[in-house]
């Protein structure tokens, strides 16, 4: 028996199998090849990153606070490694004595988060009452923060920019 009559010697349900697998298989080698895609996105801009003075382990620590979903586990770990700074005796444990020294108020809190939706473009949605103190503090620090992105942002586009060029060889090569 040959391998061609083999192959059509499956039967309808093993000929499906294979077609229904290849399926599977092509669409996770696209999926592997826009994952391979992104990860080499994700090493450039790490690398300019780390050149504009960010490591990887900032980014990496405030994408996982950002995308928590229970904010108060970054919080938590964060004081479990404010305890061992201290305990290591890196860090006083009473700032001049006021406990609450490290503490920002609900209004800065607002504030804060405020500006960090504005600053990377997020929805202009603060998800406190609408016309509420809260609301308005957010609402500001949004504007504060988008503005201060679209000010400070082509400064920052050209200087990477002019370094690309500075970086790349002319164009037009070589001429014969």
């Amino acid at each position: 028996m040959t391998a061609a009559a083999t192959v059509g010697d499956n039967t309808k349900a093993d000929r499906e199998r294979r077609v229904r697998f290849s399926y599977y298989h092509r669409k996770d080698r696209e999926i592997a090849a826009k994952i391979r895609e992104l990860n080499e996105q994700k090493k450039s801009n790490r690398q300019n990153a780390k050149a504009a003075g960010f490591p990887s382990a900032k980014l990496d620590h405030y994408l996982k606070a950002f995308l928590a979903e229970d904010q108060q586990k970054p919080v938590d770990k964060h004081r479990s490694e404010r305890e061992n700074l201290i305990w290591l005796g890196l860090i006083h444990d009473n700032p001049q004595g006021d406990l609450l020294a490290d503490r920002a108020s609900k209004e800065q809190l607002i504030a804060a988060q405020g500006f960090h939706a504005g600053l990377n473009g997020l929805d202009r949605v603060s998800g406190y009452s609408a016309g509420s103190s809260e609301d308005k503090t957010w609402l500001e620090s949004y504007d504060a923060g988008r503005k201060e992105y679209d000010t400070v942002l082509p400064d920052i586009e050209a200087r990477i920019n002019a370094e690309a060029d500075k970086e790349s060889p002319p164009e037009g090569g070589d001429e014969d």
